[in-house]
């Protein structure tokens, strides 16, 4: 197994994006023993903007998906980036004479 000095922690994490089961085999530990190595070397911040690039990587495929027009990505980025603009499929609750009723949009 061998020490888990902070450059072997950093290396396992960024080689893994992030995903700390996968680290973790890696270097020979549990993911218990892993997540003390992180907080144990301060890696925390570390591991936050590794998995921010992925997302950041991950965003940027699912815009361009996007605009060549792929339905899927055009509908998910409606659904979650506009829905500040009122795409978003929503359950609204009213009531009539204290009878509840669900109306379901979408």
């Amino acid at each position: 197994m061998g020490k888990l000095t902070k450059k072997r922690v950093e290396e396992a994490i960024r080689a893994s994006h992030g995903v700390l089961a996968v680290a973790a085999r890696a270097l020979g530990v549990t993911r218990q023993g892993l997540y003390a190595a992180i907080q144990r070397h301060g890696l925390e911040g570390f591991l936050r903007e590794v998995r921010e690039e992925i997302l950041d990587d991950v965003e940027d495929r699912l815009i361009q998906a996007a605009l060549q027009g792929k339905p899927w990505a055009v509908m998910f980025v409606l659904k979650t980036i506009g829905k500040e603009r009122g795409y978003t499929e929503r359950v609204e609750q009213v009531s009539l004479e204290g009878v509840e009723l669900k109306v379901v949009d979408g």
